[in-house]
């Protein structure tokens, strides 16, 4: 058996739809639509990019290299008291973290008569950020509240203790913090 289709239109697959000629003009429209959307897209992404980025971690990158033998230097001073110092960082229901920090000596003594500080720094948002001064309760215990509430999420602690001779210890600890 065979079929015959029937066929409308002008005989070049149109169907029957009326179809424009193109011209330079509708090339033209349609480049700029396609730049304009391309052009568009980057922009928010170059918006969200930079009001997602609060700057940078060191204003100066040659300065923070001139630093770096005396971290070094630091460091290993550090290393040669053998302190154990042990930090506790807990959130209370309305938020406020209560940091407390246990410091012993080589010896197994407590270490007194220094002042630690403690700095709770948001990776992203540097308005975040929070410093506390810990105060020595027993001989080698020290504690502190944040003033402010704490938000869930990544954190870096930085421990620092300062005595007499300037900072002797430093500490940096990244921290997850559940809700």
């Amino acid at each position: 058996m065979t079929q015959t289709l029937a066929r409308t239109g002008k005989g070049d697959g149109t169907a029957g739809a009326a179809r424009r000629p193109m011209t330079g003009w509708t090339v033209l429209i349609w480049l700029c639509c396609f730049f304009g959307a391309v052009f568009a897209a980057n922009g928010v992404f170059l918006w969200v990019a930079i009001g997602s980025f609060p700057g940078t971690v060191v204003d100066s990158s040659y300065k923070a290299g001139q630093a770096f033998n005396g971290e070094v230097a630091a460091a290993r001073e550090q290393a040669s008291r053998g302190w154990q110092v042990g930090v506790h960082l807990e959130r209370s229901i309305e938020g406020r973290a209560q940091i407390a920090i246990t410091a012993e000596k080589a010896d197994g003594s407590p270490v007194s008569g220094v002042s630690f500080e403690a700095k709770l720094m948001h990776p992203v948002a540097t308005g975040l950020d929070q410093t506390v001064d810990l105060i020595e309760g027993e001989s080698g215990h020290y504690a502190a509240l944040t003033p402010e509430p704490v938000a869930a999420g990544n954190w870096h602690l930085i421990i620092e203790a300062h005595g007499a001779e300037g900072r002797v210890f430093r500490s940096e600890n990244k921290l997850f913090l559940k809700d």
